[in-house]
């Protein structure tokens, strides 16, 4: 007896972009091999999609592309901007007005000696005050408003779908992160030790029945940690 039909939704972080280049937004080489990796492990699972998302920016698009490639599909992504990541230089900025100029935060960076640590220390801050809500009017897209969008076109993308439907969707990690935060009806905190923990390339799964919305598998990575330097998370 076959089981009720049941919508699959697969949500994958794209790959590695080009952190500290003048275009963030841009596969690195790493990135690129991610997206042909994750999109081999699609294939080898015999999953077919009828439906292929992405993000409007590149490093969305360019991962569903390669992605699609690998997995033998033949189809063309849809872009959609509700898919989008958060401006993560616009919460810095939104956090410390000079960091509008990324020349004056890598200076600031590389003066305390350990520059990637100050980061991350400093990140963190940035993140915990747009969550937080602090200094309204800093920001371009608070918190809110980005978690909305996210909830937005996980609605829509659930009302076009059809039933026995195979959705794969090409996002970024602080995407994928609302919604398993909201699958799981978690507070902004969960949000935030998911953003960082998404590797890319990794793939996190989800199911609408009659019941809702359920997570299968978050962040599955194996496919990637069986390849030495292809299991990254920035």
């Amino acid at each position: 007896i076959s089981g009720p039909s049941m919508t699959v939704i697969h949500l994958i972080r794209h790959g590695q972009a080009s952190w500290g280049k003048r275009d963030y937004d841009r596969l690195s080489e790493t990135g690129r091999r991610q997206a042909v990796v994750v999109g081999e492990e699609l294939a080898e699972r015999g999953i077919e999609a009828t439906t292929l998302i992405s993000g409007a920016m590149r490093r969305q698009r360019d991962t569903a592309a390669l992605m699609a490639a690998a997995a033998g599909w033949g189809m063309p992504a849809s872009e959609d901007p509700g898919w989008n990541e958060y401006d993560h230089m616009g919460v810095l900025a939104g956090y410390k007005r000079r960091y509008r100029s990324m020349t004056v935060m890598k200076a600031d960076l590389v003066r305390t000696g350990k520059p990637y640590a100050a980061f991350e220390a400093m990140y963190a801050q940035a993140i915990g005050a747009w969550v937080g809500g602090q200094a309204p009017g800093r920001y371009a897209e608070p918190f809110a408003d980005f978690s909305a969008r996210v909830d937005d076109a996980l609605d829509r993308l659930i009302d076009s779908a059809g039933h026995d439907d195979t959705v794969v969707v090409a996002t970024s990690a602080g995407v994928i992160a609302r919604v398993i935060t909201r699958v799981v009806d978690g507070p902004s905190a969960t949000w935030v030790r998911l953003e960082r923990a998404i590797t890319n390339g990794s793939l996190s799964t989800l199911r609408v029945g009659a019941r809702g919305l359920h997570l299968v598998t978050f962040n599955e990575s194996r496919h990637l940690e069986s390849q030495p330097g292809l299991a990254t998370v920035a």
